[in-house]
């Protein structure tokens, strides 16, 4: 339990990330429905970052604007936004459920409208910093006898210096070489074989052949990093573990152990491990990652990366960028929560609340600049679906309540929206203690596996001596 305390410690220490991204997001989501309620002449009585007592705050004209102590979300309290305690319903402009049923949509949807735009732009801004992507060293990988790298003279171990005189030091910048040359033209590559140099002139007709036929050094099975929640992290993997065999098949390169694994989704494997001077083994059931039958199975590792190819973008390529990537990742969040509707029992394990997103904006803002921006990008996203769905209490809830009222010509009782309200308040009250309690959860079940593995001898470290 001291070993428990101590690891939660650590990561409310390195909350940062995480305090800011959720920061961000709240600020933005709340922003947009003050701003469409002030263009609609809606009375906007608090602006809150928070849940709670005021910590700290001050009032502008008719608006309070506060940091409340429980920082787990945001509010704009609009006048009006709920019915008077004798039961009645408000009446006048200003007031939000008399309001006019467009304008009310137009509010609610202002907020996850600027969780999107904000997603967009944030994307449009990771192109043009740059996108990092994981590189390896400028040697050739295997290269069989029937490739037309091979025919053309280079073997595995090359190391490839330079084209066109320009110096290489990573695979990524080989390939770019051949996609940025002008065509059609020569290119001719430096290349070094154990110490010994030479030159090798690619003809026009020959760079097609030759440069999709070269391959890079496999990574060896090292952990180099274990993704928050995932099944790796619960059965206790760490950066710098060896996989030394899947069920019991020996795999010497990552893409071996990923295959292996990848045909497992949904069944427990045995891995493997080597820690140090320590081996044993761990169980693990990969996850499905596409929820269908046949599915590829993931336990959320990643490869050791020792160089990084950072690729930066013009501002029309990084609109574009921008924009194919929010539809991506839309598609991804709302396939996430399908599977969780879908498959409950299965994917609810995988929900997190402020201390899953503190983690993982942690470890993303580890990876680099560009790894943090796209996280907030998915997190402003995941916020943005999961407000519109259509329940009580969220935004999603009053667009329908909205919709309904223009459908009928007719506005909701005030009991009607009472009840809608409280139904919405158990559901999703329910949904968020399932969230909260994932987080505590996905701790114990990671330090229970750690302290059932070996531990690992303390490896020796030279002492410099003294000096006189």
């Amino acid at each position: 339990m001291h070993e428990l305390i101590e690891r939660a410690g650590s990561l409310l220490r390195g909350a940062g990330p995480g305090v800011v991204l959720l920061g961000i997001v709240i600020f933005v989501h709340e922003l947009g429905h003050f701003l469409a309620a002030k263009a609609r002449g809606v009375k906007v009585l608090r602006f809150s970052l928070g849940f709670g007592p005021r910590l700290i705050g001050v009032t502008y004209h008719e608006t309070e604007y506060r940091l409340s102590w429980v920082p787990l979300g945001g509010y704009v309290q609009m006048a009006g936004d709920s019915p008077a305690e004798n039961g009645e319903m408000p009446s006048g402009r200003e007031q939000f459920l008399s309001h006019p049923w467009p304008g009310r949509v137009l509010i609610a949807v202002a907020g996850p409208l600027a969780n999107l735009i904000t997603a967009f732009l944030i994307l449009v801004a990771v192109g043009l910093i740059g996108v990092s992507y994981p590189d390896s060293p400028n040697v050739l990988g295997v290269t069989a006898d029937s490739t037309a790298a091979y025919k053309l003279g280079l073997r595995e171990g090359d190391k490839v210096v330079a084209a066109d005189g320009k110096p290489i030091a990573t695979f990524d910048q080989i390939l770019a070489a051949h996609l940025e040359a002008p065509r059609p033209k020569s290119i001719r590559l430096d290349v070094d074989r154990a110490g010994h140099g030479f030159t090798l002139v690619v003809k026009p007709e020959q760079r097609e052949p030759l440069f999709s036929s070269l391959t890079r050094v496999e990574n060896p099975p090292i952990v180099g990093g274990v993704l928050t929640g995932m099944p790796a992290y619960k059965s206790g993997l760490k950066e710098g573990d060896r996989i030394l065999s899947v069920d019991g098949t020996p795999v010497s390169t990552w893409s071996e152990m990923r295959a292996h694994i990848g045909g497992h989704a949904d069944k427990p494997i045995r891995l493997q491990i080597r820690r140090g001077t320590q081996t044993f083994d761990i169980m693990v059931t990969p996850v499905n990652s596409t929820g269908q039958a046949g599915g590829i199975g993931q336990i959320g590792i990643e490869p050791v990366s020792h160089l990084v190819y950072v690729e930066k973008h013009s501002l029309p390529e990084a609109i574009d960028l921008g924009f194919r990537a929010t539809l991506a990742q839309i598609g991804s969040v709302y396939r996430g929560m399908w599977l969780t509707v879908s498959r409950p029992l299965y994917y609810r394990e995988y929900l997190g609340g402020p201390l899953f997103i503190a983690q993982a904006a942690s470890e993303s803002a580890r990876r680099g600049l560009d790894s943090y921006l796209m996280f907030l990008a998915m997190i402003n996203l995941a916020i943005m679906a999961f407000n519109l769905m259509p329940l009580p209490v969220l935004d999603g809830g009053h667009i329908v309540l909205a919709l309904f009222e223009g459908v009928r010509r007719q506005a909701i009782s005030a009991r009607t929206y009472l009840n809608f309200q409280k139904a919405g308040l158990v559901l999703i009250g329910t949904l968020f203690v399932l969230i909260l309690a994932n987080d505590p959860w996905r701790l114990i079940q990671r330090q229970r596996a750690l302290d059932r593995a070996p531990r690992a001898a303390p490896e020796e470290r030279a002492v410099a001596p003294a000096p006189p």
